[in-house]
């Protein structure tokens, strides 16, 4: 069986041509602490599927929108879907992070030629509005505790793989805020 079929979510009821294509197409990287996967203003050709590591996504001003770890899926979705430039960096955060990737055109090219792929597609997508509307709710109803919480629950190794001024950047609060929030806890 193909590694990636490990690493791709609903992809483990594909028959063998259908894993044939895939092989044709999907890359497997490895990637130094650091690198940039993509940078603003060009455009994100590639749907990435993390095995291993840890990569962010942070704007011009160096607000972090997001982290990626093991077994998550990442791309810009405006940008990878609409085929214009981006308006994030995606960043490595730890050395010999392994990537999983298909690029847009070649996953254009599978949802075309296999009816599997396309059925995936649509799985895949629907996965991914979920997760966005989960966020996005967090965002508009939790206040920055509960978000911190929210987070360590997820990424319970996250304080050991990530500075706290990206954690204090993400919840979109200051270090201070995020050290009364930690104070609070470590009291309890």
């Amino acid at each position: 069986m193909s590694e990636w079929i490990q690493h791709i979510p609903f992809t483990k009821h594909f028959n063998e041509e259908t894993i044939s294509l895939g092989n044709n197409v999907i890359q497997n990287t490895i990637h130094s602490k650091g690198s940039f996967l993509l940078k603003n203003g060009q455009i994100c050709g590639k749907l990435y599927f993390m095995v291993r590591g840890l990569v962010y996504a942070h704007t011009e001003q160096e607000q972090i929108l997001w982290y990626e770890r093991e077994g998550s899926s990442f791309t810009d979705l405006e940008s990878f879907y609409d085929q214009k430039p981006s308006n994030h960096y995606f960043k490595v955060a730890e050395n010999n992070t392994h990537l999983i990737s298909i690029n847009f055109n070649d996953l254009q090219h599978l949802f075309s030629e296999s009816h599997q792929w396309a059925l995936w597609g649509v799985r895949f997508y629907q996965h991914e509005l979920q997760r966005i509307a989960s966020y996005y709710e967090a965002l508009r109803t939790k206040d920055a505790s509960e978000r911190y919480f929210k987070l360590i629950a997820a990424y319970p190794d996250i304080l050991q793989r990530v500075p706290l001024s990206h954690i204090a950047s993400y919840l979109g609060i200051s270090q201070v805020s995020l050290s009364r929030i930690r104070a609070g806890v470590q009291k309890q």
